[in-house]
């Protein structure tokens, strides 16, 4: 249903600023349930195509929906610069000990301390953010906290400089979420909507981890694009050559 009342507001079938018919008008348009109906215009309002007002109605936005922020990432120096199209802004900082569902997230020991940065992450130049992030770093890391409200500094750049540390490999985990509640209502989209959600781990010498970023954006506002490439050296697949065999002893 979401989909089809979508592809009538792009058509300009429902004009940008004409209400769409009644919650119970569309119930018998659609021929579906009332929770039918306030589920897809749930997901029309989160990407912005309609907004509710009680007392007057759902009301078109746009007739295509607000454009996803878009990294593509697919080295060290393609992260950072991502990093620097974009600002955070801080909500709170302080110790924690990582507790049952944070030392599953983390990959680390129950009580292990952290000093955790809460924080809202906006493209350069734009109000809406794309993502709520939780960074974690070692409690002897904290002065990273002066650097970060507002700016485009990337974490993993004032850890080398301050700490004398060096980011040897990055580990990304990623899957689908529907987002909690209190991250929702952060991020301006109803709870459990669809999301996106990247553990990111920095990780130094000796595979010591530097930081650990928790990131969940909203589905229609962040896509993620890697790029894969090709070693010339290294031939794969069925035209690879098989493995030569040594040469028997005389």
């Amino acid at each position: 249903m979401a989909d089809a009342l979508a592809r009538d507001i792009a058509r300009g079938f429902y004009e940008v600023g004409s209400l769409l018919p009644t919650e119970a008008q569309l119930c018998t348009l659609f021929n579906v349930s009332r929770h039918t109906v306030r589920e897809a215009t749930r997901r029309l309002v989160d990407v912005g195509l309609i907004s509710r007002q009680a007392g007057v109605g759902t009301r078109v936005k746009a007739r295509t929906s607000a454009a996803r922020y878009t990294a593509s990432l697919g080295s060290l120096s393609e992260l950072v610069e991502y990093i620097h199209s974009t600002r955070l802004a801080l909500l709170s900082a302080g110790s924690v000990a990582a507790d049952a569902r944070l030392a599953e997230t983390l990959h680390c020991r129950r009580g292990q301390r952290w000093f955790q940065l809460r924080t809202l992450r906006y493209p350069v130049g734009r109000s809406e953010p794309i993502a709520y992030t939780e960074i974690h770093v070692p409690p002897q890391f904290r002065d990273i906290e002066q650097d970060i409200d507002g700016g485009t500094v990337s974490i993993l750049r004032q850890i080398e400089r301050r700490f004398g540390e060096q980011v040897v490999e990055v580990l990304q985990e990623i899957g689908a979420c529907a987002i909690p509640a209190p991250q929702a209502r952060l991020l301006g989209v109803a709870p459990r909507s669809p999301g996106l959600q990247v553990l990111r781990t920095y990780r130094g010498a000796g595979e010591r981890t530097l930081c650990a970023s928790l990131i969940v954006s909203p589905a229609h506002r962040f896509t993620l694009s890697t790029r894969w490439r090709l070693e010339q050296d290294v031939p794969i697949g069925p035209h690879a050559p098989a493995d030569r065999a040594s040469p028997a002893p005389a």
